[in-house]
């Protein structure tokens, strides 16, 4: 590891990026600088370049060694430096939350992309299993003529949900709720859209995830413990009653859950069905409409 010398940004960046990639670690050069930010308490990558010449203390280098272990571990990136990005927008992230996969960004837009279609002076949206608030949000921010409701089944998500909204201002615009939509129906109704990034990793495909994600990341934001399909049956089935007389529903899916949520949503009568692939050409969000 790193001996006692005297260390620059510059000579630091280079060590690490080389280590880490010896070590297997993917995406080497940004883990380095996401590492450095953070033992340096830099807002912003540009600043190490800024002081590529600068020598770190004994201090720094022992909290950067520190975090340096941790991610050669497997604890993701994200969780060490306690944030991540999304849709261009910072979010508070710790183990108590999933962390946004930029996958999900495609789901954001789809959504933004019909609220702008609708002549209504304000669009009331139902975000269900909000995680650390980056849907709502994202959606809040981007378009601010939306009035949102976000459940969370997890108290400890909802902690971390509750930072984020207030870190961007948006307690106003967003109110939580806790509960779990198995046991309990939320109690506002006539939304224009519901929209979800459900628990949709089969429990056999759990198994074989990566350790980084098994040993970090919440079982229960992943998977349903089941076929991973059991999320979309009751939020499709809820969402009929939860849904204004012509609403829409938004679902984020697995690569290989097209047809199975397809079959779900045309047995409950939603029609005007639309599958979005994402930037890898994997089918991941699915538009459905429905009318009383």
């Amino acid at each position: 590891m790193i001996s006692e010398k005297i260390w620059t940004i510059k000579r630091l960046l280079e060590w690490t990026t080389k280590y880490l990639s010896e070590k297997g670690i993917s995406d080497s050069r940004l883990n380095a600088e996401l590492l450095l930010c953070h033992t340096l308490k830099y807002k912003n990558r540009i600043d190490l370049y800024l002081h590529f010449d600068k020598p770190l203390r004994q201090s720094e280098l022992d909290t950067f060694k520190t975090f340096l272990k941790r991610r050669l571990s497997g604890e993701p990136i994200q969780y060490i430096v306690g944030e991540t990005e999304f849709m261009g927008i910072k979010f508070k992230v710790d183990q108590r939350v999933l962390i946004p996969r930029p996958e999900t960004e495609l789901l954001v837009e789809s959504v933004i992309d019909l609220c702008k279609k609708y002549k209504k002076s304000q669009i009331k949206i139902l975000e269900i299993g909000t995680g650390c608030g980056n849907i709502s949000i994202s959606i809040a921010k981007l378009f601010p003529d939306s009035e949102i409701v976000a459940i969370e089944s997890s108290k400890l998500a909802l902690e971390v949900a509750d930072l984020n909204i207030r870190n961007h201002r948006l307690s106003d615009k967003i109110k939580l709720v806790f509960m779990n939509i198995f046991d309990d129906i939320p109690k506002y109704k006539n939304f224009d859209i519901i929209v979800s990034n459900p628990p949709y990793v089969s429990i056999d495909e759990y198994q074989i995830l990566s350790d980084e994600i098994k040993n970090y990341e919440p079982k229960i934001a992943l998977t349903d413990g089941k076929d991973g399909l059991s999320y979309h049956r009751r939020i499709a089935d809820i969402g009929r009653s939860l849904l204004n007389e012509i609403g829409w529903l938004f679902l984020e899916i697995a690569y290989n859950q097209k047809n199975a949520v397809v079959e779900i949503l045309e047995n409950l009568k939603y029609f005007n069905i639309e599958v979005f692939k994402d930037l890898s050409g994997n089918d991941r969000v699915v538009k459905a409409k429905w009318s009383r």
